[in-house]
């Protein structure tokens, strides 16, 4: 679905962080129009449960969802994968050879060593058209497995990561990123570190994704390549909104009344 996503579409999907594991945000979000998500269990406390439903819903309603893991152990990942989801980040991938070690978790032998889970939703419960075969490929082939690049030393091994068996795309992460150089976050060092990077992907003909804000931002890494952007999260525009709506609310009791002016 993710990777379908972006052999398809002639501009940059546009996706979200997901930490609220509520099924009514996540109506609103996938009614608001996002292509993909990112559901977040590396800084959100989400259960199996949580990520269970959230990708069930994200899916059925047309968004992409994806599974930011907390470390590079097996862990839940294969659930994750059963569950549905259309493809997993895995943070923090510092060198090739993390990379390689990864991503042949989430590929099934002989490239790698995912265990077979036909019987679960992502074989629809053992009734998918093509049976065990059609899931293995799916598998190996729909599956977005996503290196997150958010370190200097991952900076500084990029090319050799790009390359690395299982690697479908990189995602460059600068906040992670500006502290590893430390360097303070939206400096001109850690903008020209995430530039470098989306350069290198892009010439290496790997998909490349970044965290964006505001219009210039959006235009300028799209002009430069990226295939997916992140704009904010769900408890950030919820919390956006919510003060705007009690500023709107305050200011209106605080001007002075008609009868009062008079």
């Amino acid at each position: 679905m993710f990777r379908e996503l972006l052999r398809s579409s002639d501009r940059p999907v546009v996706g979200t962080f997901v930490k609220i594991p509520a099924l009514e945000v996540a109506e609103l979000l996938g009614e608001a129009g996002f292509d993909f998500v990112v559901i977040d269990t590396e800084h959100a406390l989400l259960s199996v449960r949580d990520v269970y439903s959230l990708v069930v819903v994200y899916s059925r309603m047309g968004v992409a969802p994806l599974v930011r893991i907390t470390d590079h152990g097996y862990g839940d990942a294969q659930r994750y994968l059963d569950a549905g989801a259309a493809g997993i980040l895995v943070p923090h991938v510092s060198n090739a050879g993390q990379a390689s070690a990864a991503m042949r978790q989430y590929l099934f032998p002989p490239e790698g060593t995912r265990g077979m889970g036909y019987a679960s939703r992502a074989g629809l419960w053992g009734d998918l058209p093509g049976g065990p075969a059609e899931y293995v490929r799916v598998g190996q082939e729909d599956i977005a497995r996503i290196a997150m690049i958010e370190e200097k030393e991952s900076v500084d091994d990029l090319p050799a990561i790009l390359t690395a068996p299982g690697v479908d795309a990189v995602f460059i992460g600068p906040g992670d990123l500006s502290l590893s150089m430390g360097e303070p976050a939206g400096s001109p060092a850690v903008h020209d570190a995430v530039t470098t990077c989306i350069a290198t992907a892009v010439e290496a003909g790997v998909p490349v994704g970044t965290v964006v804000q505001g219009e210039d931002q959006i235009r300028l890494r799209a002009e430069q390549g990226c295939r997916f952007l992140l704009v904010g999260n769900d408890t950030g525009m919820f919390g956006t909104a919510a003060r705007r709506i009690t500023s709107t609310a305050r200011s209106a009791l605080a001007a002075p009344t008609a009868d009062e002016e008079d």
